[in-house]
C-alpha cells in the first residue's frame, strides 16, 4: 500500500499543482487536504477535511500521514493587520509542526522564500526567516524548507504586482546565472515536483533554494 499525504494550502499556486501532481503519483494511495471551503475534488484519492474553526491553530489535530505539505501563504494586503499575517505565515506552520511530532508523521515540508532571513529587514523576508527557525524549535528532524524565487503560474485570485514581476522575471530569466539563478522565476509545477522528490528521499538537509528545485524536479 501506497503513502498518506496531507495538504495545506492546497488552493494556491503551489498547493493546487501539488494536489494535481499527487493524484497522479502512484507513491501516495490517499491525499488528505485541509481547506476553509469545500472545493469538489474527483479524485478517489482525496479525503477533504473542511476547517469550521476560525482558530483551529490553537486546537490539537488528530492526523494520520506519511507526509504534510504546507503551502499556505498570504498577503499583507489580504491579511490586513500584521498579526493575521503572521498568524497564517507562522502560525499555521509552527502548528503543523507541532501536529507532525505529535502524531509522528515522518516528513513535513514547507514552503519559504527566497532570502527568508530572520535578520532580514523586509519584513516579508523576516517573517519567512522568524517561521523556519521557529518550526525547527518543535521538529526538527524530517523537516524541509523549499526557497522558491518568484513563483510563475495561474492564481485562482489575481495578484496584479506579481504577475507585473512575473513578466519582468520572465524577460530577464536569461541573465539569471551562476550565483543569480537562485532568484530565477519558478514555474509552481517546478516546485511541486521537487517537494516531491524530497518527500521520496532521506536528506540531512534542511534548506533548498530555488536554484536546487530545478535540479530535483528533473531526478
Amino acid at each position: 500500500m501506497g503513502k498518506i499525504a496531507a495538504v495545506f494550502g492546497a488552493t494556491g499556486l503551489v498547493g493546487s499543482e501539488l494536489v494535481s501532481q499527487l493524484i497522479n503519483n502512484e507513491a501516495y494511495h490517499k491525499i488528505v487536504i485541509f481547506n476553509r471551503r469545500t472545493q469538489n475534488y474527483e479524485s478517489p484519492k482525496i479525503k477533504e477535511i473542511i476547517l469550521e474553526d476560525q482558530d483551529f491553530i490553537n486546537t490539537e489535530l488528530e492526523l494520520t500521514a506519511d507526509d504534510l505539505f504546507c503551502c499556505v501563504g498570504t498577503t499583507k494586503k489580504k491579511a490586513g493587520a500584521r498579526i493575521n499575517y503572521e498568524r497564517v505565515d507562522v502560525g499555521i506552520p509552527v502548528w503543523l509542526a507541532k501536529t507532525a511530532k505529535k502524531n509522528g508523521i515522518e516528513k513535513l515540508l514547507i514552503i519559504s522564500s527566497v532570502g527568508a532571513n530572520r535578520k532580514s529587514r523586509t519584513f516579508y523576508l523576516h517573517t519567512k526567516g522568524y517561521m523556519e527557525q521557529a518550526v525547527l524549535k518543535y521538529k526538527s528532524q524530517g523537516v524541509y524548507f523549499f526557497r522558491p524565487s518568484l513563483l510563475l503560474g495561474n492564481r485562482n485570485e489575481p495578484r496584479y504586482a506579481e504577475m507585473l514581476g512575473q513578466k519582468l522575471m520572465q524577460l530577464s530569466g536569461f541573465l539569471m546565472i551562476g550565483k543569480l539563478k537562485k532568484y530565477k522565476a519558478i514555474p509552481a509545477s517546478v516546485v511541486a515536483k521537487a517537494m516531491q522528490k524530497v518527500a521520496k528521499e532521506n536528506y540531512t538537509k534542511h534548506f533548498f533554494e530555488s536554484n536546487e528545485l530545478w535540479d530535483l524536479a528533473k531526478k
